[in-house]
């Protein structure tokens, strides 16, 4: 019906889009490509550690003879998705990681494992780093869409009728008075907490910059924690979610910041999944491997870097 042409449509284009991306790509120079930023060509391993709870932490700088060179203008910033190339080589990368840090003068790369698992890297050999699409976010999206083309009964089928137009939102007939967790909430905030709380599958609050979406949010997820309810949170970026994250803490709510540690700020980089596994009885154990590791890499005779797969730990 209508819903399920809605859905193909969204589909089709989402995928001539991401084609196009990766085509533009794949057809300009390595050397225009760093002229626009997203390429940077000749650095060399500078250093190594592991790091952001066992990840191999590289940094890489301008592969000169002075160390004072500065990287050329790029747009590489924390937690971008980059390709690591042997200079001379060709077709895929040799890994890839996700950047924690970026100067004047060096850039530093996460990385978990290479395509055959083992990651080599002579100090004396050159690579460049190339900008990635998000394939991770662009196969969940596709999978997304192929889920929801075949969609047909089940629990989230009144949803998927409000999202693509079939049919119109409903709301539960009894609502019970709300004890609010911010008694600062002006009167239209209030009434956006009541809106949404009563809504069986959509609710959208709207309003301009500084009107108070991110408090009245807070709030309406509160209070279905209160209920009972799990929450799940998704914003469009990765500041937003952690500005969400920072409120919730600050009420004590249960939270789990799901995520790269890369992209995460600081503060709240202990609500992470991966450093509430950090917390777990196994921690020690996997801190003390790491550690032999890190003396090991040091005591290596050949100036290589290692990196091996998590699951050897």
């Amino acid at each position: 019906g209508h819903s399920t042409a809605a859905r193909t449509s969204v589909q089709q284009m989402f995928s001539r889009l991401c084609v196009v991306s990766r085509a533009w790509q794949e057809s300009v120079s390595l050397k225009e490509l760093q002229r626009r930023g997203v390429c940077l060509l000749k650095l060399q391993a500078a250093s190594q550690r592991t790091g952001l709870y066992g990840r191999l932490l590289v940094t890489f700088q301008p592969r000169k003879h002075d160390s004072d060179a500065e990287l050329p203008y790029n747009s590489f910033g924390p937690g971008d998705i980059v390709g690591l190339y042997d200079s001379a080589g060709e077709g895929d990368p040799l890994s890839s990681g996700i950047v924690t840090r970026v100067t004047s003068k060096a850039v530093t790369v996460a990385f978990e494992e290479s395509r055959d698992g083992l990651l080599s890297l002579h100090r004396e050999g050159s690579y460049r780093l190339l900008q990635l699409a998000n394939d991770v976010t662009y196969n969940r999206l596709k999978k997304a869409l192929n889920a929801l083309k075949q969609y047909h009964g089940g629990p989230a089928s009144d949803l998927i009728d409000v999202l693509f137009f079939s049919s119109d939102p409903s709301a539960f007939s009894e609502t019970k008075p709300l004890k609010l967790y911010n008694d600062t909430l002006d009167a239209s905030q209030r009434e956006a907490v009541s809106f949404s709380l009563v809504q069986r599958e959509l609710a959208i609050i709207h309003g301009p910059p500084g009107t108070g979406k991110t408090t009245t949010l807070v709030e309406i997820i509160l209070q279905a924690i209160q209920q009972g309810l799990k929450v799940l949170c998704c914003a469009p970026s990765n500041v937003a979610v952690d500005n969400l994250v920072e409120r919730l803490a600050g009420h004590k709510a249960r939270v789990l910041r799901l995520g790269h540690p890369a992209r995460l700020l600081q503060p709240i980089q202990h609500h992470s999944l991966d450093a509430v596994l950090a917390r777990s009885d196994s921690a020690e154990i996997v801190a003390d491997i790491r550690k032999d590791i890190d003396q090991a890499l040091v005591r290596v005779p050949v100036p290589h870097v290692w990196l091996r797969k998590q699951d050897t730990l």
